[in-house]
């Protein structure tokens, strides 16, 4: 057995939950983080958050949420001692909206402003954390974040 088989089995058994149960809570699967932030929004825009969340969190396990009251922010896994530090591990905000799917990533605009419906933001005022917005559509646009 090894040392995460058996440290789940334990866990749970403390919990009275199963490995399963553990696992989802740990991967935020269906634990209703991001109820908030879709709360009010279209079923379209819903659809597009709640997949782009999966292909986050499917990319960066044990990711964590900030919630602001403008974005929704991920960050990784680990302790901060300041709200400063919290903000500096933020590495995508998704921006509230009803109507449309904004995410803003702490990258540089001028390497990556050639990705489809992104927008520079140095030098304007913003919400979330970063320089580039890029505003997704479809899919395929979500898709094509990771080609």
């Amino acid at each position: 057995m090894t040392d995460i088989t058996e440290f789940l089995r334990d866990a749970a058994a403390f919990a009275g939950v199963t490995t399963d149960d553990i696992l989802a809570k740990a991967l935020h699967i269906e634990d209703g983080a991001i109820a908030p932030l879709v709360d009010g929004m279209d079923d379209t825009t819903r659809a597009l958050v709640v997949r782009l969340d999966r292909e986050l969190r499917i990319r960066n396990p044990g990711l964590h949420y900030v919630t602001r009251k403008m974005f929704i922010g991920y960050r990784r896994e680990g302790t901060t001692s300041t709200p400063v530090g919290e903000r500096s591990q933020i590495f995508a905000s998704i921006i509230r909206s009803p109507s449309r799917l904004d995410v803003v990533l702490p990258v540089d605009p001028d390497r990556f402003g050639s990705i489809p419906n992104a927008k520079d933001l140095r030098g304007k005022g913003h919400h979330g954390v970063g320089d580039l917005r890029v505003s997704l559509y479809s899919v395929s646009d979500i898709e094509s974040l990771w080609v």
